[in-house]
């Protein structure tokens, strides 16, 4: 019984020393975010606690794991590598645009002076990309308000995502190939919008920004002709004060004298003068037309975008998670 007792005695202590040892504690947040892209990074949060007022450095290193082969596997890092709990740090896990697209799995472990803990597995996941294409205003309409019947000009951008490359097919027995862009919605809905055109229409992306250049039109009266209104005839009073004057010029001189051919000369001057100013006395008036209606007075959004020959609409056209590449137009009424 004695060496029973003593045994029990042994391990109670031996319980209560290690009850009592100095130690750290070791968590991680999940990743964030949990899924990147080729060539996207990641980060998570660790928190570095102490138990039993533990003084000592805690050395942290982080690994990527895989079930699956593969290849440019994401590299971790810990910043800082060494602290003094309680303390924190930050795992950043790096892939490249080589890295296979799997699920991957991340432990980050602290090394004290006795001691060593290791976090729970973390997730995560690389994705597959698709290349894909957004379309934005790089520059709004100029002017941004016109009487209808006249039109304005801005400047779109295709930018490439991914890689990404307009695909060529062979229409009309010729390649073609690039991004149709077009105004996809207008806002208000009325009878006769402003239109959209670009120039030019589909330029072909091949892994770097294009613009076009979008001219939006808008409709109103066309001068089809001008009329002539008929001139009065009280222009005609004004070469009989001229006439007056030659004569007063013939009476003052005598016959043929220079003075009198002076004072004629200047009479038919002014005369032949009076004669060209007559039409003036007239004016005219142009005609218009409006064959296609007039876009209604209103200020007017017009949303772009562009779709290439496999169907592909520009990303950022139909999401939600950004603003629409817009332009605005105000209309007023017609000067004609």
């Amino acid at each position: 019984m004695l060496w029973a007792m003593t045994a029990f005695l042994t391990l109670l202590a031996s319980a209560s020393a290690q009850m009592g040892q100095a130690d750290f504690t070791l968590q991680a947040a999940p990743f964030s975010p949990d899924a990147v892209a080729p060539g996207g990074t990641s980060s998570s949060n660790i928190t570095i606690g102490t138990i039993n007022g533990f003084s000592g450095t805690v050395a942290l290193t982080c690994q990527v794991s895989s079930t699956q082969t593969t290849t440019s596997t994401p590299a971790c890092a810990v910043s800082p590598t060494t602290v003094t709990p309680s303390a924190g740090a930050t795992a950043t896990v790096t892939t490249t645009a080589q890295t296979t697209t799997v699920g991957y799995s991340i432990t980050i472990t602290g090394t004290g002076p006795s001691t060593t803990h290791t976090t729970t597995p973390l997730s995560l996941t690389v994705l597959a990309v698709t290349p894909q294409f957004t379309v934005t205003v790089l520059s709004p309409v100029v002017p941004n308000s016109v009487p209808a019947g006249n039109g304005a000009q801005g400047t779109i951008i295709i930018n490439p995502i991914n890689g990404y490359s307009s695909p060529t097919r062979q229409v009309g027995g010729k390649p073609s190939s690039g991004v149709t862009l077009s105004c996809g919605s207008i806002t208000p809905l009325v009878t006769l919008p402003p239109i959209c055109s670009f120039n030019p229409p589909n330029p072909p992306v091949n892994g770097t920004a294009v613009t076009s250049t979008l001219t939006v039109n808008t409709f109103g009266p066309i001068i089809t002709s001008a009329v002539v209104r008929p001139r009065h005839f009280y222009a005609l009073w004004m070469p009989f004060p001229m006439l007056a004057l030659l004569g007063l010029g013939a009476v003052a001189g005598g016959k043929r004298s220079r003075k009198t051919r002076v004072w004629g000369l200047l009479a038919l001057f002014v005369m032949t003068g009076a004669l060209f100013l007559m039409p003036a006395c007239g004016n005219t008036a142009a005609t218009t037309t409006t064959p296609n209606g007039v876009t209604p007075n209103n200020t007017y959004t017009l949303t772009v975008m562009g779709v290439d020959l496999d169907g592909v609409v520009s990303s950022n056209t139909t999401s939600t998670n950004s603003a629409n590449p817009t332009v605005t137009l105000t209309v007023t009424a017609p000067t004609h």
